[in-house]
């Protein structure tokens, strides 16, 4: 079976292709981080915190994010080695340890043995299965502090649509909308939706959160398809 989170790595291998994607706002990246800003902004204040990356790729966004921010250290884990050589240069600003690997998401969240005051995953998450996810949910809450958070920014189907009718509108909408991409491009784009993307519904992603045993789940902000939802660790031990 072929690695759908590899296949991202190849698609953007050249990295020009999502860099048009971002710069053109076509996926709501500027309006979505605007709001991850101020939520770092309310949760931490002067707190410093500990962030763990998952599937970082360029971290064009988050590196503006987070500036001026109490991060005290930053990890991020992605597939493509020119989305960490580009995330080389954005997070370079930070003034914080900042490791990059090249690895896996799951794998890194399996292998880290760590515990991060916030675990972040942006447009990652919908390459795994459902039985994948459900592990990422597990993970993640032993991979958080007691008061540790879970941001996830992905795409997430409506809650009548299935898989085959969420491909077509999705894949209809971005050739109706991203007016500056090439056909070529937009071809490219949609055969890699088509083949390697497996976005749940919101409440798939809630009811495995909660199974994991996360206490709060709250969306953030929605545009379209595109969501950031905000997990949050119970404190069982206070009961």
């Amino acid at each position: 079976m072929s690695n759908p989170i590899k296949a991202v790595g190849e698609l953007f291998e050249a990295w020009s292709l999502y860099d048009q994607v971002l710069d053109n706002d076509y996926m709501f990246h500027d309006e979505i981080y605007q709001d991850v800003q101020r939520l770092i902004a309310d949760r931490y204040a002067e707190r410093p915190f500990t962030l763990f990356d998952l599937g970082c790729g360029s971290a064009r966004h988050l590196a503006r994010a987070l500036e001026d921010s109490s991060i005290c250290r930053y990890i991020g884990y992605d597939l493509s080695d020119i989305a960490l050589a580009h995330a080389t240069r954005n997070l370079v600003g930070l003034s914080c340890p900042i490791e990059l690997h090249h690895v896996d998401l799951l794998e890194g969240l399996k292998a880290s043995g760590e515990r991060f005051d916030f675990i972040f995953s942006s447009f990652a998450l919908h390459h795994l299965v459902s039985a994948e996810k459900v592990v990422f949910f597990q993970l993640g809450y032993k991979g958080l502090s007691e008061d540790g958070m879970l941001l996830l920014i992905d795409v997430m189907r409506e809650e009548d649509e299935d898989a085959k009718l969420y491909l077509d509108r999705y894949c209809g909408w971005l050739r109706s909308e991203w007016k500056t991409m090439p056909p070529e491009a937009l071809d490219a784009i949609c055969g890699h939706i088509r083949n390697n993307d497996f976005p749940e519904t919101a409440s798939e992603l809630y009811a495995m959160a909660t199974h994991a045993g996360f206490s709060r789940c709250i969306e953030i902000n929605r545009f379209r398809w595109h969501r950031t939802l905000c997990f949050e660790k119970c404190r069982r031990d206070r009961h």
